[in-house]
């Protein structure tokens, strides 16, 4: 009974939940930008304080200062615990920022500030039954913004807006399903929710991604058996067997799935650096907490608008 509770918490309230039904919130549109697209040597040169083959993020703090505009970027890693170096991180992004609104990863825009799904999932993310999201870098952040009564935003535009976007890239919405479960899997496994990729739990997980993704896309679940025979076409490896599929999504490798990643990262991108923008005109000082590659990409043109930032790097 409490797997199945968690499991229905877990449908109800993961990036699923992120569906904009009946919210009145303008989103700012999604406007063209030189933002290039991620690569290993653009993290190398733009990140020294990384290991030297930046095989795992060092979370850091980039302080911008313009006038009386100001922007702290914390560029985190995607953890799943109660205290580490990204949530030092996070501490220290909100004693420089001060701010006055906070963008967050993982959830569109277009929800409004504080939407109701999202405070319940920081209200309840030290429950034991909280799901791998409300564990997250995410939900600490608002967690702390709802305790200093900041308002906080979802920096993503909508599935609906994504999906769009690859498709005028050529992408069919079938190979577009793949790629979001395949990346969900592999959240789950960073996450500790499946112990590896021959995990018994394999299918459970991957039932609840397509039934996800699927209503998300507005198209029938994709079965196990067919993405199992996708996943062997695609990567020439049975997915039960396959040690490398917590990486096999992630931008700047050279699959199907990790292309299509990459051009839908453009597309959030140009997205995360509208709503920046919009609430720096309206707000002024803005905490944004996301993952390190997005700075890594729209640190070009932050720069350009705002001048060098100062960094500071956390590590353990």
């Amino acid at each position: 009974m409490k797997q199945d509770i968690q499991q229905r918490k877990k449908i109800a309230v993961t990036l699923a939940v992120m569906a904009f039904i009946g919210v009145a919130y303008s989103a700012p549109p999604i406007e063209q930008h030189a933002i290039p697209p991620w690569t290993l040597a653009l993290e190398q040169q733009l990140q020294p304080w990384c290991p030297a083959k930046c095989d795992y993020v060092v979370p850091f703090t980039a302080i911008y200062k313009k006038g009386d505009v100001s922007l702290v970027f914390v560029g985190v890693r995607h953890v799943f615990t109660s205290k580490n170096d990204t949530t030092r991180a996070i501490d220290a992004g909100f004693a420089a920022a001060s701010p006055a609104i906070v963008v967050l990863e993982g959830f569109p825009t277009v929800m409004g500030e504080n939407p109701a799904p999202l405070v319940k999932e920081a209200r309840e993310r030290e429950f034991p039954e909280a799901d791998d999201y409300a564990r997250g870098e995410a939900m600490y952040t608002a967690s702390l913004a709802l305790q200093q009564s900041i308002p906080f935003v979802g920096g993503e535009p909508t599935r609906e807006q994504q999906k769009a976007a690859l498709e005028r890239k050529g992408y069919a919405t079938r190979d577009i399903a793949f790629a979001s479960i395949v990346g969900g899997l592999s959240q789950s496994l960073r996450a500790g929710d499946l112990t590896g990729a021959n995990d018994p739990k394999l299918r459970e997980v991957f039932e609840h991604w397509a039934r996800s993704f699927a209503r998300e896309y507005k198209m029938q679940p994709m079965s196990f058996e067919d993405f199992s025979a996708q996943y062997r076409s695609t990567f020439h490896e049975d997915i039960a067997r396959d040690t490398e599929l917590t990486t096999r999504s992630d931008p700047g490798m050279k699959t199907a799935v990790a292309l299509l990643s990459q051009a839908d990262m453009i597309t959030r991108d140009e997205h995360l650096l509208a709503t920046i923008k919009k609430e720096l005109e309206s707000k002024e000082r803005v905490l944004v907490v996301y993952g390190a590659s997005h700075w890594t990409t729209l640190s070009a043109e932050l720069e350009r608008m705002l001048g060098k930032p100062r960094i500071e790097a956390f590590v353990d």
